[in-house]
């Protein structure tokens, strides 16, 4: 199954839309068959595709998630070892959030080393906080699209505030 199929069958159906299908083949344009064969994983979808149909559902946690490595975009951690639902998903939050910080306490104190006295393990850290940052993004992001969905709150109209409020 391709990793955007439960994507867009659970933006679909939480898109409040009549006839989502229908709708979606005409905007696309696809079949409904089509439609149906990326819903269940048989089809996968090209990049423009894959916008398209975003842009359709207008679900920002779909735009996000569905947009994978595949389409530049960064990736979620998903571990065969770990039960799933929330508890599950808390406790490897919290290791993953320990974890982070203890590579950006090491990372920091090496970066406050000048450049020409740093050792080998100070490029090592920055090096390892500079791949783990962007990972630390994504989670980040994650939980704030998680958190609008689970208080139905729009994550549009929350950036919006935020940006006002920036001046941005």
């Amino acid at each position: 199954m391709y990793k955007e199929a439960m994507q867009l069958d659970s933006a679909l159906k939480h898109s409040g839309i009549k006839s989502p299908l229908t709708k979606l083949a005409h905007d696309v344009p696809a079949s409904k068959a089509s439609i149906s064969r990326w819903r269940k994983g048989l089809r996968k979808m090209d990049s423009d595709t894959l916008k398209r149909t975003a842009k359709f559902v207008d679900d920002w946690f779909y735009k996000y998630s569905a947009a994978r490595a595949d389409y530049g975009t960064l990736s979620f951690f998903k571990s065969n070892r770990l039960r799933e639902g929330l508890f599950a998903a808390v406790v490897n939050q919290k290791q993953q959030e320990a974890d982070r910080q203890k590579i950006q306490d090491a990372a920091f104190e090496s970066a406050a080393v000048p450049p020409a006295k740093r050792t080998e393990q100070d490029w090592n850290n920055l090096d390892t906080f500079s791949k783990e940052f962007p990972e630390e993004i994504g989670a980040d992001i994650t939980e704030l699209l998680e958190w609008c969905r689970y208080t139905d709150n729009d994550p549009k109209q929350l950036i919006a505030q935020f940006n006002k409020r920036l001046g941005g």
